[in-house]
Order: structure tokens, then sequence, then C-alpha cells
């Protein structure tokens, strides 16, 4: 980092004496953790004496917690370049001096850490609020099992930045690969402009509408094989996300679905349960976990590469 931080107490708006033995104390440790050659690059070059120190160009990690230590044991003000003073206690605000003593914020003993003061000299942006998304009844939090993501890109169909986009399969001989965002799913527009559809299949005996609904209005999720939908009760069932033996331990109903999978593909009964204690999440094989709308039986199918 090239700034600087100085540390000085004042009192009456003029700097006053530190305590000798703090200082010492924290400038050994800083000559110990430069000879260990610290893994986080400990360095920086100290000037001055009791009545104020310079330290010029600190690294983050355990240099600044240091600086922090000296702050706190002595009453010290940190002063950023360019950024406000840091005060350990709020009475200490009018012995700054006068240049210093408005934008001055207070950060009590406890608090003041090294991190503390890495991000008062330089501050974290807020975390940008990004608009509610669609309700999709067939997919309810397609953040939660990654078929939507953050993004600030403009949706390559209505050209407008919606703070959200679509990152699973699209079905299409035209459509983009990537960029559509969740509201031009949900509107139908994408599935109209592009002709396409954003899951493979809708397994069972439905209605159209619900077919359509899936198919067209819904965000889908990327699978080892080309996805499919579950339904249940006469509807489509809500996809929950991609489950490995771990997750379908909560679920019995699932696990028993998957059984009745492998038993059709004549697997003996061995098979079938390694197969499913293998079952993983992020790896493969990989269970897709679903929930009836209608009566909340967990339904699960899976498939591997």
């Amino acid at each position: 980092m090239s700034y600087s931080l100085y540390l000085c107490r004042f009192v009456d708006g003029e700097p006053a004496p530190m305590d000798e033995t703090a200082i010492r104390d924290v400038l050994a440790a800083l000559e110990a953790l430069a000879a260990l050659a610290a893994e986080d690059g400990g360095t920086a070059d100290v000037h001055g004496d009791a009545h104020g120190l310079t330290f010029h160009r600190p690294s983050p990690g355990r240099v600044l917690d240091l600086v922090a230590e000296l702050a706190r044991r002595t009453g010290a003000v940190v002063v950023p370049d360019g950024r406000p003073a840091i005060l350990t206690t709020e009475a200490d605000r009018r012995h700054l001096p006068e240049n210093l003593r408005a934008e001055a914020i207070v950060v009590p003993p406890p608090a003041l850490t090294g991190q503390a003061v890495s991000l008062a000299i330089a501050p974290q942006p807020e975390p940008r609020q990004r608009p509610i998304l669609p309700r999709f009844p067939y997919h309810p939090n397609p953040v939660a099992t990654g078929s939507v993501a953050a993004s600030d890109e403009p949706c390559v169909c209505c050209r407008q930045e919606r703070g959200w986009v679509y990152t699973g399969p699209v079905y299409a001989a035209d459509a983009p690969d990537a960029g559509i965002c969740p509201y031009c799913i949900a509107s139908g527009t994408a599935a109209e402009r592009y002709d396409a559809s954003f899951a493979d299949t809708v397994e069972g005996d439905v209605p159209r509408d619900v077919v359509m609904a899936v198919l067209t209005r819904t965000p889908g999720f990327t699978a080892w094989q080309s996805p499919y939908w579950l339904t249940h009760c006469g509807d489509g069932a809500a996809f929950l996300g991609p489950a490995g033996s771990k997750e379908l331990a909560a679920y019995p109903d699932a696990v028993d679905h998957l059984r009745r999978q492998c038993a059709a593909w004549k697997w003996p009964p061995d098979q079938v349960e390694d197969f499913l204690d293998s079952l993983d999440k992020d790896g493969g094989p990989t269970a897709y976990l679903f929930r009836c709308r209608v009566c909340e039986t967990r339904l699960a199918y899976a498939d591997f590469t």
C-alpha cells in the first residue's frame, strides 16, 4: 500500500507524548515481524518519537494490528493520509487540531483492530441493493440453486440492466448462450423472442399450461445430462436444487424415489445403495431435488456423466 499513517496523542490541539514503553514494545514486534518474513509481507518504515510516529507504506495484516495495538495502549489518534482520523473515545475529539476534529471517527478500543484501520483507509462500498426477483412457482429460489446470479450487465433480451442474470441452459437454435435476465424469462419475452425453452422436458402427465410455464417461463437448471422436470399430483414440482447423499438424508421420500429410479435400471440392491451413498451435490453423480407443490412430497432423480 502506498500510504502513510501518523500516530500521535493530542492535548488541546497540540501533540503530547505517548507511552514510551508501549512504543518500544510495538517497534520490537515490528522488527521481529520483518525478521520472520511474515506471510502477509508485514513491513513498514517507521520514523518519529514519543511525540508522534509515522508508518510509511504499512502492509495490511499484522502491521496494522500493531498500529491498532499502539493506539489502544497509548490513547493515540490514528491519522491516515487523506482519510478521517480514528479516535478511541469521543472525549478526545475536543483535543484534536481543528482541521481533524469534524470528520474524525470513533472506534472504541475493543473494536480497534488492524482490520478496522484498513477499512478506515479503504472503505468497502456498500453492497448494492438488487431488485426483488420475479416469483417462479416452479423454481422458488433460483439464486440459491445457482440458476440466477447477480450481474451489472444489461440483459441481452430487453437491454435493461436488471441486477440479475440467468445462468442455466437455453434450448433454442438462435438464442444467446448467456445474458438473459430472469424478468424476461418470467414474462415469457425471452422464450417468445428466441423460440426458446429453459428445460428440456417435463416428465409426467400434466396440463399443457403447466408444461409451458415450466419450459418457457421458469429458470432451468444445469445437470450432467439434459435436465428434465419432475411432476407430482398433476402439477409441476418445485425445483429445490442439486443434492448429494448428505443433503438427501433429511428427505427419505426423495431417497425412496431415487431407489425406484435405480430399480428401473435393473441394478441389484447393493449397487443401488452404493450409488445413493456416492451422490455428490458438487461432483457426480448428482441428484436433483424437487418438492410437490400439492402434497409436499420430496422427489428426486439422479444422473452422471
